[in-house]
């Protein structure tokens, strides 16, 4: 079943008597007396200049009223019976939404904590105006980003991404005859609509015919909470990884922004996430308005590649630096490889909707030989430097890849065409992490179909509404060995050509 998530004991006691002091630290800023029922806030609201509109709080004070009658828990829809959460989970919902929603409205022990006004400020912001553009990047909440963003940001510069623009680019007129919709591909959009009444949304990711909900749940917050489990108690990192909910409602604006009441309970449980873990928890949060963020480096490298895109796909909360006692070049770790695999499986989609955010699209405009893999060699030797790191990124990633609804990656394996041998190098990386990580060499077929991926969809459902851990991370390391042995990886390689799989691009 894989190794065990949870640390050891003396190790979580030492991080929650950290995680204490962190909160205590903020609350004396506040100059305020203690309280930490903000159902009964001990401070009146804050005044801040993004303050929210009579539509916002109504929905707000309606979802607040809802927690209070006990009817908020989503109606089943279908045959089938459904999966009852656990009480724990659902006392951990109620907690962390209505703080979450009461942090909103103005009230918390530490409004008056600088990175906490800000998080507050850009949460508010998220609900009413979400939008992934260089203006939210330059808002005045961005001067609260964490040291991991400003790190990352120190070795990137705005010649990585205009050579990612020109690889983009060059490849579609290389190889498509400039036509991108030629590259053989999955429409996201099509293949959600097509596929969203077998999602199987835990209970803070309602209804199930949201895109954003679950959106948020399938492609964000199930990957985000199984990589922080490699620091956290399954608890723990569910209620934690909510953090991811405000990039991606900016992320997801250009289709979902009329779903107003989704992207509150969202935004509310990030917020909540943030309030209670305290300390870095509430600046990586606010890192998720930086997604057009820019570099000061000059390098043009597949480095310089992995820190640009790990702060384009807002992917800094989940790591070792932040969550446990890493060092900051170790905690840099994760965030590179999940956004660096996470652009691997989605290099198709992205070049036929003309979209150049995307680390092989770099490669590819470096010139290399062989970009595909030599971006792939360069990503899993930075994830066998910090194997935990690696193999936890790398295994979730690959798990939403093939079981999300909006992904569908199952379709490109459904082609036979003949693909380049397997490296031995790479292979002997993927190995060397999976044993360091404490993980076995177990290659297993991926899905073939959406309908293969049922029972993982259960077991993801039992890790999010009941903490429970049926080998998860195992079970998507083994589809990415399965993957890499046999050589299937090179499917995803843009420059192989493969029966078309879908017609149009949306949502890239």
């Amino acid at each position: 079943m894989g190794a065990h998530f949870s640390l050891p004991s003396r190790r979580r006691r030492l991080r929650q008597r950290q995680r204490q002091l962190a909160r205590l630290k903020l609350a004396e800023e506040s100059s305020s007396s203690e309280s930490q029922d903000l159902k009964h806030p001990f401070l009146p609201p804050s005044t801040n200049s993004n303050q929210l509109d009579a539509n916002s709080q109504a929905v707000i004070n309606q979802l607040l009223d809802e927690l209070d009658s006990g009817s908020w828990m989503p109606i089943p829809s279908g045959d089938e019976k459904p999966l009852l959460p656990s009480e724990r989970a659902v006392r951990a919902y109620v907690s962390q939404m209505r703080n979450g929603l009461s942090a909103l409205l103005g009230y918390g022990p530490i409004s008056r904590n600088q990175s906490w006004s800000d998080a507050v400020a850009y949460a508010r912001a998220v609900i009413q105006d979400p939008t992934d553009s260089v203006q939210r990047s330059k808002a005045t909440w961005a001067r609260s980003c964490s040291s991991i963003h400003r790190e990352l940001k120190t070795r990137f510069g705005p010649a990585v991404i205009s050579t990612a623009l020109q690889g983009c680019q060059r490849l579609i007129d290389d190889h498509y005859n400039g036509k991108r919709l030629a590259v053989s591909h999955v429409n996201k959009k099509t293949s959600f609509r097509e596929h969203f009444p077998l999602s199987k949304p835990s209970i803070s990711h309602h209804p199930s015919s949201s895109p954003l909900a679950v959106g948020a749940y399938e492609c964000a917050f199930l990957s985000c909470s199984l990589i922080s489990s490699a620091w956290l108690s399954p608890e723990e990192a569910l209620k934690y990884s909510a953090i991811c909910h405000l990039s991606v409602c900016d992320d997801y604006w250009s289709f979902t922004k009329t779903e107003t009441e989704v992207r509150v309970r969202l935004v509310a449980l990030g917020i909540g996430a943030a309030l209670e873990f305290g300390g870095e928890a509430v600046n990586v949060l606010i890192d998720g308005t930086a997604l057009q963020d820019v570099g000061s480096s000059s390098s043009v490298s597949l480095q310089a590649a992995m820190a640009w895109r790990a702060i384009n796909g807002a992917a800094t909360a989940y790591n070792g630096y932040v969550l446990a006692n890493d060092s900051l070049e170790d905690g840099l770790v994760s965030p590179q490889i999940i956004m660096a695999v996470h652009d691997m499986f989605d290099w198709r989609s992205d070049l036929a909707a003309g979209n150049h955010e995307n680390g092989f699209c770099v490669a590819y405009g470096l010139g290399l030989s062989d970009p595909f893999h030599e971006y792939l060699e360069a990503i899993l030797t930075l994830a066998a430097s910090h194997p935990t790191s690696g193999a936890y990124a790398i295994s979730a990633i690959t798990l939403a890849s093939f079981t999300a609804c909006r992904y569908s990656s199952y379709k490109y394996f459904e082609v036979d065409v003949e693909l380049p041998a397997p490296c031995p190098r790479c292979i002997d990386l993927v190995k060397k992490l999976t044993k360091e990580a404490g993980f076995a060499w177990e290659p297993k077929t991926p899905p073939r179909r959406l309908e293969d991926g049922e029972r993982i969809r259960k077991d993801c459902q039992l890790w999010a509404d009941r903490y429970e851990d049926h080998g998860l991370i195992q079970e998507g390391l083994s589809w990415f060995q399965y993957l890499m042995e046999t050589g299937r990886i090179r499917v995803l390689d843009a420059l192989v050509k493969i029966p078309a799989v879908d017609e149009d691009a949306d949502w890239a």
